[in-house]
């Protein structure tokens, strides 16, 4: 991961901090947040044309977290196989 490390990165994530990242020159954000009784992760595209790119409502922040490492949402790759080339920015 380009600015940090992809364990803290995960962390920040779980923690349901808004996070921002690059990826193959695109701005991406991230948010996490408490939808009734469950949790919700949705990434947005913030260049044009934007759009939501990926969504998911679990029980906990946890099966967020595992969706999001599994989801293939990376140019049809799991973050785990791309991870070296995501650039966590701020805002």
């Amino acid at each position: 991961m380009i600015n940090g490390n992809p364990n803290e990165f995960l962390d920040h994530i779980y923690s349901g901090q808004d996070t921002p990242y690059i990826f193959k020159g695109n701005k991406y954000w991230l948010q996490g947040f408490n939808v009734e009784e469950k949790f919700r992760l949705e990434i947005f595209l913030c260049d044009p044309p934007y759009s939501d790119v990926w969504q998911y409502t679990g029980n906990s922040p946890l099966d967020c977290m595992e969706k999001f490492q599994e989801a293939k949402i990376f140019n049809g790759k799991t973050f785990w196989e791309v991870e070296e080339e995501i650039e966590w920015v701020d805002c």
